[in-house]
């Protein structure tokens, strides 16, 4: 699956989170994360709080700032929390412990 499709599909038809305090608040509206995408130099803790809130992790193969450039922005994106992933098959991600 090509990663990089998939997350801006799920942007473009889905319902996602750009970043860690976007994500979080998501998660404290008694909202469902399905799937949490983290750049690899994401930090520790901001991974640790999701873990502890049970939301899947994928570490995405790249820094934040090339995590940013798949979402189509212009700046450095550490999480992108996947709520609904709209037509795109990234929910079938497997999860990656970090």
């Amino acid at each position: 699956m090509d990663i990089k499709r998939a997350l801006r599909e799920a942007i473009s038809t889905g319902e996602v989170c750009i970043g860690y305090k976007s994500t979080v608040k998501h998660l404290e509206r008694k909202k469902e994360i399905k799937l949490a995408i983290v750049s690899k130099n994401c930090p520790r803790e901001y991974v640790d709080a999701l873990q502890k809130k049970k939301v899947k992790i994928y570490v995405y193969d790249g820094t934040n700032l090339e995590l940013g450039a798949t979402c189509g922005k212009p700046f450095a994106i550490s999480v992108v929390g996947i709520s609904d992933p709209g037509e795109s098959e990234i929910l079938l991600l497997k999860e990656e412990k970090r």
